[in-house]
């Protein structure tokens, strides 16, 4: 069993790492086949696993005692969720001596929501000695990205710092060129539903709520009832939609220049884009709804800590491509499409019935 020679393996594998001098490098990770980028913390080096193609492993050890992070990138279906994803990782470790499920708590990374999911297990089979094991799940552009993280339970407070650091610069590339350019806002110039393409594979367009996927010329939109299959063509600002259950094509126009939600790689040589998008920043404050219909002035109120104040609504929100999603107190979630017009900021869809225009404060 995998358990039962854990120690054994990772102080083996440990032993044949680079020269000391080279351990305490710190810097950018990318990985061979361009899925993503992490900046290693000093003292952990790169561990292959023979025959693992999905990612790569990388190892520290700390006063004789290894801690390993194991990175894998794997395409997700249409629809398939984060915690789809994250069941799929855990499900070796139930099988093993000691499984012992933790909790799971919501991580955002560079800007895109994910999961951490926490359990032990026997190491060696021996209940006196017990592995500490993360695991954290984020979706983007296409691609499920699963950071595994694990030592000895007794020993994990001494490894949270480079963890934290990790998993704070990691950078998921793969699928970013092909599906990261739909991200954001689009404007059905036919007079019907607008469309939300997020990063993290999810969709919105009208009642519909699912996930999508593309891969350069084919658009699948799926929801618990099914899946449709477009054909797309994206030239400039204009999104086309075909198909044959389509009478007509779709024609959507980009609301605003999506901002990126994720950064730029050492490994990309794009230029930067000059364009103006709207950033998380600049949602920071309190606003006022413009020309209340009747009552007392509406205030939107967006803490840089992630609280939100909403009229009577309060909870978490968060930002991304042209979306503010916002989780109340009362556990429910509303999402609106949000964009700045001559220094204004305006909120539509959701739950509203009609565009709200807000000033700043």
């Amino acid at each position: 069993m995998r358990a039962r020679f854990f120690l054994t393996t990772m102080l083996l594998v440990s032993s044949l790492s680079v020269p000391a001098a080279a351990a305490n490098t710190v810097g950018p990770y990318v990985d061979t086949k361009n899925r993503f980028e992490v900046a290693l913390a000093g003292g952990w080096d790169l561990s292959p696993i023979p025959g693992d193609v999905d990612g790569m492993k990388f190892m520290r050890k700390i006063n004789g005692i290894p801690a390993s992070l194991h990175v894998t990138v794997r395409k997700t279906k249409p629809g398939q969720t984060v915690t789809d994803s994250l069941n799929e990782l855990e499900k070796p470790f139930k099988i093993e001596l000691g499984y012992n499920p933790g909790t799971d708590t919501p991580v955002v990374i560079n800007d895109i929501a994910g999961i951490k999911r926490t359990l032990s297990v026997y190491a060696s089979g021996d209940k006196n000695t017990v592995r500490a094991v993360e695991l954290v799940v984020v979706h983007a552009f296409g691609y499920a990205h699963r950071l595994h993280f694990d030592t000895l339970e007794t020993k994990k407070k001494l490894f949270a710092r480079d963890i934290e650091r990790m998993l704070t610069s990691y950078v998921p590339i793969v699928g970013k060129g092909v599906s990261g350019v739909l991200g954001g806002q689009w404007i059905n110039t036919g007079g019907g539903p607008d469309l939300s393409l997020d990063d993290d594979g999810a969709f919105s367009m009208g009642p519909l709520r699912g996930g999508w996927q593309a891969d350069g010329g084919r658009l699948v939109l799926k929801i618990p009832a099914g899946a449709e299959n477009y054909r797309y063509v994206l030239n400039n600002d204009t999104l086309t939609l075909s198909s044959p259950n389509l009478g007509d094509d779709l024609l959507f126009r980009r609301a605003s220049t999506p901002r990126r939600t994720v950064p730029l790689s050492t490994a990309e040589k794009t230029p930067k884009s000059s364009d103006a998008a709207l950033t998380k920043e600049q949602l920071y404050g309190t606003w006022t709804v413009v020309d209340p219909s009747d009552g007392d002035p509406l205030k939107l109120q967006l803490a840089a800590t992630g609280s939100v104040a909403f009229g009577g609504l309060s909870g978490r929100w968060r930002y991304s491509t042209g979306r503010i999603t916002i989780q109340s107190t009362a556990g429910e979630t509303m999402t609106y499409a949000a964009s700045m017009t001559r220094g204004r900021l305006v909120l539509s869809s959701g739950d509203l019935d009609k565009e709200l225009t807000l000033s700043r404060d």
